[in-house]
């Protein structure tokens, strides 16, 4: 289930990323995550395989 978690600061959310459990369940589970206003995506997807994709 994708949801969207907040943080009010970077610094917040570095935090909390940097215990490696978190960061792996928002990886897996594409969680979207809003800090100071940005909303941040995270998946495993490759960028570069995200880009020739949608150039075919």
């Amino acid at each position: 289930m994708k949801y969207i978690k907040y943080f009010e600061t970077l610094e917040e959310y570095e935090s909390w990323m940097s215990i490696k459990e978190n960061a792996e369940e928002v990886y897996e589970s594409e969680e979207k995550i809003c800090v100071d206003g940005i909303i941040l995506s995270h998946t495993y997807k490759d960028f570069e395989d995200e880009v020739i994709s949608n150039d075919l």
